[in-house]
């Protein structure tokens, strides 16, 4: 038995071999050593349970949460900091999460080229909380439907506010709003 690894010819499609060329050289590495770390990559996300597409989308909301001055806290310590906080200034703490809700919604709406879907995929990576994100959209109306076992009432309030403060910034306006503990169901309309 030979220890040498086998090859095969793979064909792909020349746009893309002109891309991977361009990267690879802008690395400064040869082009099937580019390719093969792509592909153990998309092979370890796959075994993450993600699709390369989802991973990669994934991996965009990241850096959009890290440009936006995100940082992922213990969600223990969270609701401990939004209820000593309510307790002493929930007008001030709605106000904090709206505004930071308003900046998220605009840049998503300046960086992608559906905002809604980029935001609803936001709060699917960065809030491990929420069981259920949901999203309906029509031409001029959008329904959000957030569950959650694991928020308190004080965090639900805080979270709608938050999304409604980025939908405001994609350009909808809050129709109705309804927060129960762990359930946000919001409708907007533009």
């Amino acid at each position: 038995m030979s220890s040498k690894k086998g090859k095969r010819l793979v064909y792909i499609p020349s746009d893309i071999v002109k891309e991977a060329q361009m990267v690879s050289r802008g690395r400064g590495e040869s082009l099937s050593l580019f390719i093969s770390e792509v592909l153990r990559m998309a092979l370890r996300a796959n075994s993450l349970g993600y699709s390369p597409g989802t991973a990669a989308e994934f991996l965009e909301i990241m850096q959009a949460q890290r440009n936006l001055g995100g940082a992922f806290i213990p969600a223990d310590v969270l609701t401990y900091l939004n209820n000593n906080a309510c307790e002493a200034e929930v007008e001030q703490l709605q106000k904090k999460w709206y505004e930071s809700g308003k900046w998220h919604g605009k840049y998503l709406n300046e960086k992608f080229e559906d905002p809604v879907q980029a935001f609803k995929k936001f709060l699917e990576a960065t809030r491990w909380d929420l069981s259920e994100v949901e999203v309906r959209q029509n031409q001029n109306t959008l329904k959000f439907r957030c569950i959650s076992t694991l928020l308190t009432g004080k965090a639900t309030e805080l979270l709608a506010t938050f999304i409604e403060g980025a939908m405001h910034s994609i350009g909808y306006q809050t129709d109705k709003s309804d927060t129960l503990k762990g359930m946000i169901l919001l409708d907007f309309k533009r």
